[in-house]
C-alpha cells in the first residue's frame, strides 16, 4: 500500500498551529470589555513573523505530538488567560500573548518542542525587561538632550526650522508650531536591551569562539542604535508634514517595523559569519 501524497495547498499541522495562535490573539477583540493592546499585538506578530520566516522548515518538520496531559495543560493555560481577562476586564497584553503561544506549543507539540520554540517563547520576557529599564536607570537626561540636538540639526539640514531647548525641539509646521519631546522612551535603550537578548538567544546554539561573537554583537547593538535615530527622524518628519495624528501612529509603529527588519538582517549576517564554512572538496562531492 502506498501512502497518498498531501494535496497542494492543503493545510498541515504547522499551518494549523500558526492559524490557531493568530485566532487566539484576535479573539479578545470581540470579547465584551476585553479587547487587545494593539501595540503589543503588533510587536508580537512582527516577532513571530520574523522567527517563523527563518525557522519555518524546522517547524514543518516537527514530528513530536503533545500527549493527553500536555494538551490539557496547554488548553488550561490558554483558557486561564481568557478567563482572567474577562473577569478583570483588561486588554490582552504581551505576557498574555506569550502564555497563549506557549500553551499552543505545549498542546500541539509537547514539552520537547520548546527546544525549537524557546526563542519566541522567551522573547516576550526580554521585551518586558527592556520596558522596565527606566525603573532601574531613571536618568536619561544627557542622552535625551543629545538625541534632541541630533534631531534639531537634522531637521535644519532638511530645511525645517527647529529650535532646541534641552530635550524639547520646536518645529514650525504648515499647521502651526509643534513642540516635540525626546523623552526616555525615545532614547532606544529599551530596544537595545530587547535586541541584545533576542540576538544573543538566536545564536547561542552556534558553537564558536567568543572572539567571533563579540564583533557580531557590537555590530548588532550599533545597528539598532542607528536605526533608532532613523526612526526618530521619521517621526519628526511625519509630525512636520502630515500632522499630529500621523506622527503619533508613526511614533508607535515605525520603530518596531525597523527593529524587526534589522533583526532579520542581523541574523542573516550573524549566521553567515558564525556558521562553519563547508570545505570546498565537500561542496564538490555534494554537487
Amino acid at each position: 500500500m502506498t501512502k497518498s501524497m498531501p494535496k497542494v495547498g492543503s493545510i498541515g499541522r504547522a499551518e494549523t498551529f500558526v492559524l490557531s495562535v493568530g485566532a487566539a490573539y484576535l479573539a479578545p477583540a470581540v470579547m465584551p470589555n476585553v479587547g487587545i493592546d494593539y501595540n503589543y499585538f503588533f510587536i508580537m506578530v512582527l516577532v513571530l513573523f520574523a522567527w517563523f520566516l527563518l525557522k519555518w522548515g524546522p517547524v514543518r518538520s516537527l514530528t513530536s505530538v503533545g500527549s493527553g496531559l500536555e494538551i490539557v495543560l496547554g488548553s488550561v493555560a490558554i483558557a486561564g488567560i481568557y478567563s482572567y481577562k474577562v473577569i478583570t476586564q483588561t486588554r490582552l497584553g504581551l505576557l498574555d500573548m506569550l502564555i497563549i503561544f506557549a500553551g499552543f506549543v505545549l498542546a500541539f507539540y509537547g514539552f520537547k518542542a520548546f527546544r525549537l520554540f524557546w526563542v519566541p517563547t522567551t522573547y516576550g520576557i526580554a521585551l518586558l525587561a527592556g520596558y522596565q529599564v527606566q525603573a532601574v536607570v531613571p536618568n536619561f537626561v544627557l542622552l535625551q538632550d543629545w538625541m534632541a540636538s541630533i534631531m534639531a540639526s537634522a531637521m535644519r539640514i532638511l530645511g525645517v526650522s527647529a529650535v532646541l531647548s534641552g530635550q524639547y525641539v520646536q518645529l514650525t509646521s504648515p499647521s502651526g508650531p509643534l513642540l516635540l519631546n525626546v523623552e526616555g522612551d525615545c532614547t532606544g535603550v529599551q530596544g537595545m536591551i530587547a535586541f541584545g537578548l533576542l540576538s544573543t538567544m538566536s545564536v547561542l546554539d552556534i558553537k564558536t569562539k567568543p572572539t567571533r561573537l563579540v564583533p557580531v554583537f557590537l555590530i548588532g547593538f550599533l545597528g539598532v542604535f542607528l536605526i533608532n535615530i532613523v526612526r526618530l527622524l521619521g517621526v519628526f518628519l511625519a509630525f512636520e508634514y502630515f500632522g499630529a495624528d500621523v506622527g503619533n501612529s508613526v511614533h508607535v509603529y515605525l520603530g518596531y517595523t525597523l527593529f524587526i527588519v534589522w533583526v532579520l538582517a542581523f541574523w542573516n549576517i550573524a549566521f553567515k559569519y558564525l556558521l562553519p564554512k563547508v570545505p570546498s572538496h565537500v561542496t564538490a562531492m555534494l554537487t
